[in-house]
């Protein structure tokens, strides 16, 4: 899978935070479900995509961030219990992954391998998922995703 490399201007994120010493021990569904029950009092929110950020930093003790929200067009009136994050404008590496090609886990080896073999390296210690009117669900091998990794040269 070779990604289309794009240039993306900062995005303003509000959502729900998790944390844990690794993704998996994040109830992601869950933050989505807690998302969506209040997602309705975000005043500022751009429609038709979701969006879970992954932060980890090489630090210790390890630490891994997702945050589940939507995109926000400016920061006012956010709701309490949400969480802003603002990410910078960066180059990325876009890689859309198809579920009937395997699942997360596959889609997330196959673009760390190809970042590693590549000419670039990562410019921020996350990544970003982008779900919209493609994405059926997880089961659903019709269902698609585009994951965002922020690059820079070796």
């Amino acid at each position: 899978m070779e990604p289309k490399i794009v240039e993306k201007p900062e995005m303003i994120l509000v959502g729900i935070v998790g944390c844990g010493s690794g993704v998996r021990d994040i109830d992601i569904h869950g933050l989505w479900q807690r998302f969506e029950k209040q997602s309705k009092d975000i005043k500022h929110g751009v429609e038709g995509k979701g969006y879970e950020v992954h932060i980890e930093e090489d630090a210790e003790p390890k630490m891994h961030f997702c945050l589940t929200g939507i995109e926000a067009r400016k920061i006012e009136d956010i709701p309490t219990e949400m969480f802003v994050k603002v990410l910078p404008a960066c180059t990325y590496a876009l890689f859309t992954h198809q579920f009937k090609d395997g699942d997360y886990g596959q889609a997330f080896q196959t673009a760390y391998d190809w970042l590693n073999n590549s000419e670039y390296m990562n410019a921020y210690p996350f990544d970003i998922q982008c779900y919209d009117a493609r994405f059926k669900g997880p089961n659903n091998p019709e269902s698609e995703l585009d994951i965002y990794i922020p690059i820079k040269s070796k």
